[in-house]
């Protein structure tokens, strides 16, 4: 099969999942290749299967993107499917899943336009400190850890520009990280712990962050991981769902990254071939030979 994933024009190639999903397609009998999604020479339906990787440079486009993924879905499949990409690329897909029941970090949502006073808000609910983002964004762009008396201006420049969130700041993500949990194709596939620096709350690598596999993760966080896939309603090739613990010790959810998150193929042997054996089997190919079976 040929198969894309796809990229941004301007993005390194990265070992974390480029390397070893490369090598597993291709171990695989596949060809493979790295495609920027919005390369317009590139004829999508000259593609068995397009997966969406390192996309990073979405969120100023957002809308030229979701339509992309409407063009490409139209041509050949895509994974994951361009309405998770429509729902997922916005933070509201948080709220929806709050209302079916999800433990999410406790959030104030606000409207572009919104103004409020941050202070007093946080007063009102006993917020300390306070987390600011953007809507749209990825990576730790546009976020913002600060106490309340100093965090108006970049919450009025965020608002300003779109759709804002405000969480309290969890001193746990210090203590013990953050949680990630990936699935493949709605079974458990491997987790990985992710620590900001010292001094530091962003848990990406290229702000510091450090990450290691969890052999065996606390399967409540597993559990909780698994029935938040299934309640998002949509066929997921993979997902990951980021969980915090609050201070009485109870999993949060903070992130769910269904449309190009980084699923620490690098880090867990086997992770990249179970990708592939499932995507062989979505595409009626077979399970690639010497593939691990997906999870528990």
């Amino acid at each position: 099969m040929r198969i894309a994933l796809a990229t941004a024009a301007d993005q390194p190639y990265t070992d974390q999942d480029d390397a070893p999903l490369l090598a597993a397609l291709r171990a695989a009998g596949h060809q493979a290749a790295l495609v920027a999604w919005d390369d317009a020479d590139v004829d999508w339906g000259d593609h068995d299967a397009v997966v969406i990787r390192t996309t990073w440079d979405y969120p100023d486009r957002r809308d030229r993107f979701v339509a992309w993924a409407g063009e490409v879905a139209a041509v050949t499949q895509l994974y994951n499917s361009a309405e998770v990409v429509r729902w997922n690329t916005h933070k509201s897909y948080l709220l929806a899943l709050e209302e079916r029941g999800m433990p999410l970090v406790p959030t104030a949502w606000l409207a572009r336009g919104d103004r409020v006073d941050l202070a007093e808000l946080a007063a009102t609910r006993g917020w300390a400190e306070v987390v600011l983002k953007p809507a749209v964004g990825i990576g730790g762009a546009g976020i913002r850890r600060c106490v309340p008396e100093q965090g108006q201006d970049h919450l009025d420049a965020l608002t300003a520009a779109g759709d804002a969130l405000i969480q309290p700041f969890l001193h746990s993500i210090a203590t013990h990280g953050e949680l990630s949990v990936i699935l493949i194709d709605a079974a458990f596939s491997h987790a990985v712990r992710k620590r900001p620096a010292a001094g530091a709350f962003l848990v990406q690598s290229d702000r510091g962050g450090t990450y290691e596999p969890v052999a065996d993760p606390p399967q409540d966080a597993v559990r909780l991981a698994r029935w938040v896939v299934e309640v998002t309603g949509h066929d997921l090739l993979f997902a990951r769902v980021d969980l915090l613990l609050d201070a009485a010790g109870t999993w949060l959810v903070n992130e769910v990254e269904l449309t190009e998150p980084g699923l620490y193929l690098d880090h867990v042997p086997g992770a990249a071939e179970r990708l592939v054996a499932a995507l062989e089997a979505r595409l009626g190919a077979g399970p690639a030979a010497g593939a691990e079976p997906l999870g528990p």
